[in-house]
Protein backbone atom coordinates (compact mmCIF):
# COMPACT_ATOMS: atom_id res chain seq x y z
CA UNK A 1 0.00 0.00 0.00
CA UNK A 2 1.27 3.25 -0.79
CA UNK A 3 2.54 6.18 1.88
CA UNK A 4 1.18 9.58 0.81
CA UNK A 5 2.68 12.75 2.41
CA UNK A 6 -0.07 15.41 3.10
CA UNK A 7 1.57 18.81 3.81
CA UNK A 8 0.31 21.35 5.73
CA UNK A 9 0.01 24.11 2.96
CA UNK A 10 -2.79 22.40 1.82
CA UNK A 11 -4.32 24.10 4.65
CA UNK A 12 -3.23 27.77 3.37
CA UNK A 13 -3.40 26.88 -0.48
CA UNK A 14 -5.71 29.74 -2.50
CA UNK A 15 -6.79 26.94 -5.03
CA UNK A 16 -8.06 24.89 -2.11
CA UNK A 17 -9.77 27.21 -1.15
CA UNK A 18 -11.75 27.49 -4.19
CA UNK A 19 -13.68 24.44 -3.24
CA UNK A 20 -16.37 23.27 -1.39
CA UNK A 21 -16.10 20.87 1.44
CA UNK A 22 -17.67 17.83 -0.39
CA UNK A 23 -14.84 19.36 -3.01
CA UNK A 24 -12.29 19.44 -1.03
CA UNK A 25 -12.70 16.18 0.73
CA UNK A 26 -13.01 14.39 -2.95
CA UNK A 27 -9.72 15.89 -3.73
CA UNK A 28 -7.86 14.57 -0.62
CA UNK A 29 -9.31 11.27 -1.72
CA UNK A 30 -7.64 11.46 -4.52
CA UNK A 31 -4.28 10.84 -3.43
CA UNK A 32 -5.10 7.69 -1.75
CA UNK A 33 -5.81 6.44 -5.48
CA UNK A 34 -3.57 7.94 -7.86
CA UNK A 35 -0.36 6.37 -8.59
CA UNK A 36 3.41 7.78 -7.93
CA UNK A 37 2.86 10.05 -10.70
CA UNK A 38 -0.48 11.40 -9.65
CA UNK A 39 -2.48 9.80 -12.25
CA UNK A 40 -5.42 7.79 -11.97
CA UNK A 41 -8.92 6.85 -14.51
CA UNK A 42 -11.16 9.88 -15.28
CA UNK A 43 -13.71 7.51 -15.45
CA UNK A 44 -16.87 8.47 -13.29
CA UNK A 45 -17.24 4.95 -12.19
CA UNK A 46 -13.90 4.05 -11.56
CA UNK A 47 -13.33 6.97 -9.65
CA UNK A 48 -16.47 6.69 -7.45
CA UNK A 49 -15.66 2.77 -6.75
CA UNK A 50 -12.11 3.97 -5.91
CA UNK A 51 -12.51 7.32 -3.78
CA UNK A 52 -15.82 6.02 -1.73
CA UNK A 53 -15.67 2.63 -1.70
CA UNK A 54 -17.62 2.10 1.26
CA UNK A 55 -20.13 5.14 0.22
CA UNK A 56 -21.39 3.71 -3.03
CA UNK A 57 -24.89 4.42 -2.19
CA UNK A 58 -24.21 7.89 -0.94
CA UNK A 59 -22.26 8.76 -3.55
CA UNK A 60 -23.40 9.43 -7.43
CA UNK A 61 -21.76 9.26 -10.78
CA UNK A 62 -22.98 12.78 -11.12
CA UNK A 63 -22.25 13.90 -7.63
CA UNK A 64 -17.92 12.91 -8.89
CA UNK A 65 -18.29 14.81 -12.35
CA UNK A 66 -19.13 17.84 -10.31
CA UNK A 67 -16.55 17.54 -7.86
CA UNK A 68 -14.05 16.82 -10.96
CA UNK A 69 -14.54 19.93 -12.61
CA UNK A 70 -14.44 22.24 -9.93
CA UNK A 71 -11.10 20.52 -8.93
CA UNK A 72 -10.14 20.95 -12.90
CA UNK A 73 -11.19 24.60 -12.39
CA UNK A 74 -9.10 25.52 -9.36
CA UNK A 75 -6.03 24.23 -11.39
CA UNK A 76 -5.62 20.99 -9.41
CA UNK A 77 -6.77 18.36 -11.24
CA UNK A 78 -6.62 18.06 -15.05
CA UNK A 79 -8.39 15.04 -17.12
CA UNK A 80 -6.76 13.91 -20.71
CA UNK A 81 -7.03 11.86 -23.42
CA UNK A 82 -4.50 9.15 -24.18
CA UNK A 83 -3.40 6.97 -27.18
CA UNK A 84 -5.63 4.03 -25.78
CA UNK A 85 -8.56 6.19 -26.37
CA UNK A 86 -9.52 6.63 -22.83
CA UNK A 87 -9.55 9.35 -20.16
CA UNK A 88 -7.62 9.54 -17.67
CA UNK A 89 -6.64 12.73 -14.60
CA UNK A 90 -3.57 13.65 -13.33
CA UNK A 91 -3.14 16.19 -10.17
CA UNK A 92 -0.86 18.86 -10.60
CA UNK A 93 2.05 19.58 -8.57
CA UNK A 94 1.69 15.72 -6.75
CA UNK A 95 5.42 16.25 -5.23
CA UNK A 96 5.35 13.04 -4.15
CA UNK A 97 8.39 11.03 -3.70
CA UNK A 98 8.82 8.57 -6.85
CA UNK A 99 9.43 5.27 -6.26
CA UNK A 100 8.00 3.75 -9.56
CA UNK A 101 9.76 4.42 -12.63
CA UNK A 102 7.24 4.56 -14.92
CA UNK A 103 3.52 5.63 -14.05
CA UNK A 104 0.71 2.51 -14.43
CA UNK A 105 -1.13 4.97 -16.73
CA UNK A 106 -0.24 6.15 -20.34
CA UNK A 107 0.81 9.98 -20.72
CA UNK A 108 -1.17 12.54 -22.31
CA UNK A 109 -1.57 12.64 -26.24
CA UNK A 110 0.18 15.73 -26.03
CA UNK A 111 1.78 18.72 -23.64
CA UNK A 112 1.15 22.24 -24.98
CA UNK A 113 3.66 24.65 -23.09
CA UNK A 114 0.41 26.00 -21.15
CA UNK A 115 0.11 22.42 -19.50
CA UNK A 116 3.79 22.01 -18.69
CA UNK A 117 4.60 25.85 -17.21
CA UNK A 118 2.08 24.91 -13.96
CA UNK A 119 1.63 27.56 -10.93
CA UNK A 120 4.33 26.65 -8.44
CA UNK A 121 3.78 24.23 -5.96
CA UNK A 122 2.34 25.64 -2.28
CA UNK A 123 2.43 22.47 -0.92
CA UNK A 124 5.40 21.63 0.67
CA UNK A 125 6.49 21.65 4.27
CA UNK A 126 7.73 18.93 5.63
CA UNK A 127 4.74 16.92 7.60
CA UNK A 128 3.79 13.82 6.25
CA UNK A 129 1.12 11.05 7.25
CA UNK A 130 0.93 7.51 5.97
CA UNK A 131 -2.32 6.79 3.88
CA UNK A 132 -3.42 3.53 3.97
CA UNK A 133 -4.95 2.52 0.28
CA UNK A 134 -7.65 -0.25 -0.68
CA UNK A 135 -6.10 -1.62 -4.14
CA UNK A 136 -9.23 -4.72 -4.13
CA UNK A 137 -11.71 -2.01 -4.60
CA UNK A 138 -12.84 -3.35 -8.11
CA UNK A 139 -14.71 -0.96 -10.63
CA UNK A 140 -18.71 -0.42 -10.38
CA UNK A 141 -20.16 -2.57 -13.44
CA UNK A 142 -21.33 0.88 -14.80
CA UNK A 143 -20.43 2.19 -18.35
CA UNK A 144 -17.84 4.63 -18.49
CA UNK A 145 -19.96 8.57 -18.09
CA UNK A 146 -17.46 11.25 -19.49
CA UNK A 147 -17.93 14.23 -18.14
CA UNK A 148 -18.91 16.19 -20.92
CA UNK A 149 -20.80 14.96 -24.38
CA UNK A 150 -21.87 17.02 -27.08
CA UNK A 151 -25.59 16.91 -28.08
CA UNK A 152 -26.87 15.14 -30.91
CA UNK A 153 -28.22 18.45 -32.18
CA UNK A 154 -24.88 20.03 -32.86
CA UNK A 155 -22.62 19.28 -35.54
CA UNK A 156 -19.21 18.08 -34.26
CA UNK A 157 -17.68 20.16 -37.01
CA UNK A 158 -19.34 23.22 -36.20
CA UNK A 159 -18.85 21.99 -32.10
CA UNK A 160 -14.49 22.02 -33.06
CA UNK A 161 -14.27 24.93 -34.73
CA UNK A 162 -16.37 27.04 -32.16
CA UNK A 163 -13.46 25.37 -29.85
CA UNK A 164 -10.37 26.43 -31.79
CA UNK A 165 -12.03 30.01 -31.53
CA UNK A 166 -11.88 29.47 -27.83
CA UNK A 167 -8.41 28.41 -27.62
CA UNK A 168 -7.43 31.01 -29.58
CA UNK A 169 -9.22 33.63 -26.99
CA UNK A 170 -7.55 31.61 -24.20
CA UNK A 171 -10.67 30.18 -22.67
CA UNK A 172 -10.06 26.91 -21.21
CA UNK A 173 -12.07 24.12 -23.14
CA UNK A 174 -12.89 21.86 -19.83
CA UNK A 175 -16.01 19.90 -19.71
CA UNK A 176 -18.04 22.28 -16.96
CA UNK A 177 -17.13 24.66 -18.78
CA UNK A 178 -18.41 23.70 -22.49
CA UNK A 179 -21.64 21.82 -20.49
CA UNK A 180 -22.50 25.79 -19.69
CA UNK A 181 -22.00 26.79 -22.90
CA UNK A 182 -24.76 24.45 -24.13
CA UNK A 183 -27.05 24.91 -21.66
CA UNK A 184 -27.14 28.86 -23.04
CA UNK A 185 -27.46 26.96 -26.57
CA UNK A 186 -30.35 24.79 -24.93
CA UNK A 187 -31.61 28.07 -23.86
CA UNK A 188 -31.75 29.62 -27.34
CA UNK A 189 -32.87 26.64 -28.69
CA UNK A 190 -35.89 26.36 -26.56
CA UNK A 191 -36.74 30.14 -27.64
CA UNK A 192 -36.80 29.20 -31.39
CA UNK A 193 -33.21 30.07 -32.12
CA UNK A 194 -30.93 27.61 -34.34
CA UNK A 195 -28.32 26.86 -31.71
CA UNK A 196 -25.42 25.90 -35.11
CA UNK A 197 -26.28 29.79 -36.26
CA UNK A 198 -25.70 31.00 -32.72
CA UNK A 199 -22.56 29.35 -32.97
CA UNK A 200 -21.35 29.86 -36.15
CA UNK A 201 -21.82 33.85 -35.28
CA UNK A 202 -19.63 33.47 -32.39
CA UNK A 203 -16.89 31.60 -34.84
CA UNK A 204 -17.39 34.52 -37.50
CA UNK A 205 -17.21 37.06 -34.86
CA UNK A 206 -13.82 35.23 -33.02
CA UNK A 207 -16.38 35.14 -29.50
CA UNK A 208 -15.31 32.98 -26.72
CA UNK A 209 -18.96 32.84 -25.63
CA UNK A 210 -22.47 32.96 -27.36
CA UNK A 211 -25.28 34.91 -27.49
CA UNK A 212 -28.78 35.01 -28.18
CA UNK A 213 -30.08 36.56 -31.51
CA UNK A 214 -31.41 40.44 -31.08
CA UNK A 215 -33.97 39.52 -33.99
CA UNK A 216 -36.89 37.40 -33.17
CA UNK A 217 -37.12 33.77 -34.67
CA UNK A 218 -38.49 33.84 -37.82
CA UNK A 219 -41.04 31.55 -39.59
CA UNK A 220 -40.02 32.24 -43.09
CA UNK A 221 -39.77 29.15 -44.85
CA UNK A 222 -42.46 27.34 -42.84
CA UNK A 223 -45.56 25.88 -45.17
CA UNK A 224 -48.03 24.05 -43.82
CA UNK A 225 -49.77 21.38 -46.25
CA UNK A 226 -53.09 22.27 -48.13
CA UNK A 227 -55.88 20.01 -47.16
CA UNK A 228 -56.72 17.51 -50.45
CA UNK A 229 -58.85 19.36 -52.91
CA UNK A 230 -60.15 22.21 -54.06
CA UNK A 231 -59.63 24.96 -51.72
CA UNK A 232 -62.72 26.26 -49.56
CA UNK A 233 -62.04 30.08 -50.08
CA UNK A 234 -61.76 29.90 -54.15
CA UNK A 235 -64.89 27.33 -53.78
CA UNK A 236 -67.40 29.95 -51.83
CA UNK A 237 -66.07 32.28 -55.06
CA UNK A 238 -67.58 29.94 -57.39
CA UNK A 239 -70.34 29.00 -55.26
CA UNK A 240 -71.39 32.79 -54.28
CA UNK A 241 -70.86 33.79 -58.33
CA UNK A 242 -73.62 30.93 -59.68
CA UNK A 243 -75.89 32.23 -56.93
CA UNK A 244 -75.59 36.06 -58.37
CA UNK A 245 -75.47 34.96 -62.08
CA UNK A 246 -78.71 36.00 -63.99
CA UNK A 247 -81.37 33.70 -65.59
CA UNK A 248 -80.40 32.15 -68.96
CA UNK A 249 -81.44 32.79 -72.68
CA UNK A 250 -84.16 30.08 -72.61
CA UNK A 251 -85.59 30.97 -69.16
CA UNK A 252 -86.09 34.52 -70.41
CA UNK A 253 -87.89 33.21 -73.73
CA UNK A 254 -89.87 31.37 -71.18
CA UNK A 255 -90.85 34.34 -68.94
CA UNK A 256 -91.91 36.39 -72.21
CA UNK A 257 -93.90 33.63 -73.34
CA UNK A 258 -95.79 34.02 -70.49
CA UNK A 259 -96.26 37.59 -70.60
CA UNK A 260 -97.68 37.64 -74.07
CA UNK A 261 -101.60 37.91 -73.54
CA UNK A 262 -104.24 34.97 -74.23
CA UNK A 263 -106.65 35.00 -77.38
CA UNK A 264 -110.37 35.61 -76.15
CA UNK A 265 -108.90 37.52 -73.19
CA UNK A 266 -110.78 39.96 -71.67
Amino acid sequence: MPNRIIREGILTSPRIAKLAWPEEVFYRRLHSVVDDFGRYYADLGLLRAGCYPRQLTKVSDSDIGKWLCACEDAALVRVYPAQDGERYLEVLNFGQQVRAKKSKFPDPLSICAADATQPPADEHLDVSVSVSVCEDVKAASQPAVPAFVLPQWIPSDTWAAYCKVRAGKKAKNEPHALGLIVKDLEGFRAAGHDPVTVLNNSIKSGWAGVFEPKTKPSAVGVTVPSAPGRDPALQKLDDDARLTKGPSLEMLARMAELRKPKLGAH
